[in-house]
C-alpha cells in the first residue's frame, strides 16, 4: 500500500499529519517568497517540516485509509505498523525514504534529515499559481540616443523612481523571509516543548514507592498516560492504586480521544513541579505536567 496516496492529500486540509510510532509532518503557512537562487519568485504555501518526536496516533490517518479502502479501522493500523517496521529498517541502514510531492526523508548520525520538495502546492488558495520566472539583467552596452536636455531630464527621474522601486522591492521580501525563518524557529521549539508521550511502561519488578500525596484536586495534573479504551484506563488506574499512588484518577479525555490518567493534582504549579521531579527520579521517568482548568 502506498500511504503516500493517503498522506499527501491529507495535508492540504491538516497542518499535521502523524504516521503512528514513527513521526509526524508539520505545517504552516508561508508567505510568497524568492527561490534560493532568486530566479523564481514562489507563490504562498505550506512549509512542510519532519517531526520524528511527534509520533502519537492521533487516528486521522488510519481512519483516512480504513474509509478510502474500506477496511476495518483495526486491519488499517496493523498496514501501518507494518509499513513502519519496515521503512525503520530501511531508515536505520542509511537509505532514503521517498514521500511522492512531499519530500524525502534520511537518518544521519540519529538525527533524521528532511528534504521537502518546494515544487508541490499544499495551500489550497495557491492551487492553479506556478512559480515566476525572474528576469536577469543582461550588461549589455547602451547606445546613447539623440534627447534634449527636458526629455533627459524626465528620463533620469523615471530611472532613479524604478531603481528606487526595486531596492525597496527586494528589501521587503528579504525582510518578509527574515521574519518567517525566526517564527518558524520559535514555533518549532514550542511543538517539541508541548509533544506529550501518550504511553510508558511500569514494571511489576519496580519495588513499592509510596510518596506522601495528600488528596488535592487543582489544575496542575501529573500525567501517568494516555489511553484510547476505557478498560485500559481503569486497568492502569487500578495498578496505580495498588503501588500506593490512592489519589490515581481520571483527569478528562484529550483532543486526540485519549483518556489521559493522573497521579494526583495540585492546586499550585510549584507542588505539581517538586511531585513530578520526585516521581520521575523514582517511579516514572516519563511522567508529565498537564495544566488544565
Amino acid at each position: 500500500m502506498k500511504f503516500n496516496n493517503h498522506i499527501y492529500p491529507l495535508l492540504k486540509e491538516y497542518n499535521c499529519i502523524v504516521i503512528p510510532n514513527f513521526g509526524s509532518f508539520v505545517c504552516r503557512n508561508i508567505s510568497a517568497k524568492f527561490s534560493e537562487n532568486h530566479s523564481q519568485l514562489l507563490p504562498p504555501n505550506k512549509e512542510i517540516v519532519f517531526n520524528k518526536n511527534l509520533k502519537e496516533n492521533d487516528g486521522v490517518l488510519i481512519k483516512n485509509i480504513s474509509e478510502i479502502k474500506n477496511i476495518p479501522y483495526s486491519e488499517s493500523e496493523k498496514k501501518i505498523n507494518s509499513w513502519v517496521k519496515k521503512v525503520n529498517k530501511k531508515i536505520n541502514k542509511g537509505k532514503s525514504i521517498s514521500f511522492q510531492n512531499i519530500g524525502s526523508l534520511r537518518k544521519v548520525d540519529k538525527n533524521f534529515i528532511f528534504e521537502p520538495n518546494i515544487n508541490s502546492i499544499f495551500l489550497k488558495s495557491s492551487y492553479g499559481l506556478s512559480a515566476v520566472d525572474t528576469l536577469p539583467v543582461n550588461n549589455t552596452k547602451i547606445i546613447k540616443p539623440s534627447f534634449n536636455n527636458t526629455m533627459l531630464k524626465y528620463a533620469a527621474i523615471l530611472i532613479l523612481f524604478v531603481s528606487l522601486s526595486a531596492i525597496s522591492i527586494n528589501s521587503y521580501f528579504e525582510s518578509v523571509k527574515s521574519f518567517n525563518e525566526n517564527s518558524y524557529s520559535v514555533a518549532s521549539k514550542e511543538i517539541n516543548k508541548k509533544i506529550q508521550r501518550a504511553t510508558f511502561n511500569i514494571s511489576p519488578a519496580i519495588p513499592l514507592v509510596t510518596l506522601p500525596i495528600e488528596k488535592k484536586y487543582g489544575n496542575f495534573h501529573i500525567i501517568a498516560g494516555s489511553f484510547r479504551f476505557e478498560e485500559n484506563s481503569l486497568k492502569m488506574i487500578d495498578l496505580l492504586q495498588k503501588k500506593g499512588f490512592i489519589e490515581a484518577r481520571k483527569v478528562g479525555v484529550n483532543k486526540y480521544g485519549l483518556i489521559q490518567i493522573a497521579y494526583n493534582s495540585y492546586d499550585s504549579v510549584e507542588q505539581a513541579r517538586a511531585a513530578l521531579e520526585l516521581l520521575r527520579d523514582s517511579e516514572d521517568e516519563n511522567a508529565w505536567l498537564l495544566i488544565k482548568n
